[in-house]
């Protein structure tokens, strides 16, 4: 008998369309790195054409820090509205009504400068970090929901490999020899809308999760059709089995809600491990790389290399978070997130060590650019993708919205906090130097409790993994 085939066309199809939009949320990260230079001055200069006032250099200081760290706090209340419009309109469904948010969010962000207005520019931020915030807990779910077991981990890697890229192209494009001048910044963020306009395109040709009209719409007609679209055979009798006994064995679990996932004790551990994952992803301190990488390498006294350096940290990111991919299903979630906290936080060390010498050996500033680069592969290799990947594995069908939107509003929230607080560290003249070690702090403690508790995932069914949660506690 042939053995089914597991990469179908549909389900490379729903992949690509799900990694669409994902790919918005590296766009909005990266895009600002590198162009900062050219929006900075009209954000002075719109003050002064509007008020005549000259913002001083801690205001303009704080206004854009608050530019860059709005969009965490979009994502946020993106990830909290994640569970409700999940249940509401479904995984695929749920992806179409998203796409609207950021086609209006790159439209005000566009047209701010020619209206002298940065307030739109923040609100614009705002909105498209509220559409991220739905792409990650929705597109976490859909991809987990469609994928064989077998390749799980592989597909749910998607999902970091589409922001990756959406970050890599961003940090290329908004150079100043591209679209990072002052007259050519507001075509970044027209750029913005593309991904959202590619998604809902894609997403008329895919199927909604067979899992979700089966366990929340107790369809199954509609789920076996779904199911062998995508799997690309007729008989799914034993994947529709399975959800059925998962079914049957969480009965009474289909609608979890917030306070029963905190206030249960079933559920206390998984949410434990997925926040303190979720947590260690942003502040392993990654953030601080992806939003201040040009003003990292300035700091290392590299000269007007700094924008150019750093387009190697996205495609360091994108580069490794494929290789990462290929291992999921082999070397395991676990390893893979373990093994890439402690390299950041060995770089964390590292890279102050090198901030501090650079004022005794000027060569020493190379080195830390290395560091940089190396802390982003040992990033990628884990906490760059597995917490998107074991998030929606370690929950089952009716606990897994709240538990997504927890998750990810804490991986939001500490976006936002990182965002907010390293430039305020990096720009003190007297503590600028050891601006990385609270994260090495931070990281030690979450490598600690996650190599404790931290299960591994890899070809397991949803069940299984649930159970052994519970017979744990």
């Amino acid at each position: 008998m042939a053995k089914p085939k597991v990469f179908t066309k549909e389900l490379i199809l729903t992949a690509l369309a799900t990694g669409s939009g994902v790919v918005s949320f590296g766009w909005n990260t990266g895009c600002l790195n590198s162009a900062q230079e050219s929006i900075k001055p009209w954000i002075i200069e719109s003050y002064h054409h509007r008020t005549g006032i000259t913002l001083s250099h801690y205001v303009l200081t704080f206004i854009w820090s608050t530019t860059v760290a709005i969009f965490a706090i979009g994502g946020a209340i993106g990830a909290f509205a994640a569970s409700p419009v999940s249940r509401r309109y479904g995984r695929r469904g749920g992806l179409l009504r998203t796409n609207l948010l950021g086609i209006i969010g790159a439209t005000f962000m566009a047209v701010s400068k020619f209206i002298h207005s940065p307030e739109l520019l923040i609100i614009g931020r705002l909105v498209i970090g509220i559409e991220c915030g739905l792409y990650t807990g929705l597109c976490t779910m859909y991809l987990s929901e469609v994928s064989p077991k077998s390749i799980r981990g592989m597909i749910g890697s998607l999902t970091g490999l589409s922001a990756y890229s959406g970050l890599m192209v961003a940090e290329i494009v908004s150079t100043p020899k591209m679209l990072g001048t002052d007259s050519r910044w507001p075509l970044i963020m027209v750029i913005a809308a593309l991904p959202s306009v590619t998604q809902f395109m894609l997403l008329q040709f895919c199927y909604e999760s067979p899992r979700f009209l089966l366990m929340n719409l107790d369809d199954e007609k509609g789920a076996r059709i779904a199911l062998s679209a995508i799997r690309e055979r007729l008989n799914v009798d034993d994947e529709i089995e399975e959800m059925k006994q998962e079914g049957e064995h969480l009965k009474g679990e289909y609608h979890v809600t917030l306070r029963e996932l905190f206030s249960q004790k079933i559920y206390r551990l998984p949410l434990a491990v997925a926040i303190v994952v979720h947590f260690s992803m942003r502040f392993c301190g990654i953030n601080a790389i992806m939003y201040y990488s040009t003003a990292l390498f300035e700091h290392a006294n590299v000269g007007s290399v700094g924008p150019y350096a750093t387009i190697g940290v996205g495609v360091i990111l994108v580069t490794i978070t494929l290789v990462s991919g290929t291992l999921m299903d082999r070397a395991g979630r676990r390893t893979l997130h373990l093994v890439g906290l402690f390299g950041t936080w060995l770089c964390s060390l590292l890279l102050t060590i090198t901030f501090i010498l650079t004022h005794y050996a000027s060569g020493l500033k190379y080195l830390s650019i290395a560091f940089v680069y190396i802390f982003v592969v040992f990033f990628a290799i884990g906490p760059g993708s597995v917490p998107w990947v074991i998030l929606p594995e370690i929950f089952a069908q009716g606990a897994r919205p709240a538990a997504t939107s927890v998750a990810i509003v804490t991986n939001w929230m500490s976006n936002f906090a990182v965002g907010l607080i390293f430039p305020l560290l990096a720009e003190n003249d007297k503590i600028s130097n050891y601006s990385f070690v609270p994260f090495a702090v931070i990281t030690t403690f979450a490598f600690l409790f996650l190599w404790k508790y931290m299960p591994e995932t890899k070809k397991r069914t949803f069940e299984e993994i649930t159970m052994n949660f519970r017979r744990s506690q």
